[in-house]
């Protein structure tokens, strides 16, 4: 059974430090935690979306570290990673040199800047790959070659497909 919000600042058994959190904010940061899990995103990143989620004002790194009990490296790569995204942004507050971040709640915009900064660059990717795969067919058996080229080039023509439709997505998703 998961600890309730405001023991002890432990982390419990999903995972989320309870260090001062309301249910809500513990419900939230579970919620985007389990997103972030399908999409095969480190948990980090649900939790300090989630938070941010459901925070009312910004928060500056110092604050998500010591609310989730993340290391200072996890905060850091997480919010670079949304930041990446454009699933969070820095705000300014006047006085005080942190950067502070708040999310993005748009759904259109997540979307967007998801494909555009970890789909797109894994499709390229994925080229740099099949071609270091097609060296090595090229060194088969004639028979099993032809399979695995035949394979290869289905992987091609879905790659294809695949950076037709990021572009199409992106225009659909901006309105």
């Amino acid at each position: 059974m998961a600890h309730s919000a405001g023991t002890n600042g432990k982390r419990g058994r999903e995972g989320i430090s309870r260090r001062g959190l309301s249910q809500v904010e513990v419900a939230l940061v579970e919620f985007f935690v389990s997103l972030a899990d399908m999409a095969g995103m480190p948990k980090s990143v649900g939790e300090i979306y989630g938070l941010l989620f459901a925070s009312e004002e910004s928060l500056a790194m110092d604050e998500i570290i010591a609310r989730l009990g993340l290391s200072k490296g996890s905060a850091s790569q997480g919010l670079r990673f949304l930041r990446d995204c454009q699933a969070v942004r820095t705000v300014y507050r006047v006085g005080d040199r942190r950067d502070f971040y708040e999310p993005e709640l748009g759904i259109r915009n997540l979307a967007a800047g998801f494909l555009k900064e970890k789909i797109g660059p894994r499709l390229a990717e994925g080229s740099r790959k099949l071609a270091q795969l097609e060296e090595v067919i090229a060194k088969e058996a004639p028979i099993l070659r032809r399979v695995h080229e035949n394979r290869v080039q289905r992987i091609r023509s879905w790659q294809r497909t695949g950076q037709k439709v990021i572009p199409f997505a992106l225009k659909l998703l901006k309105g």
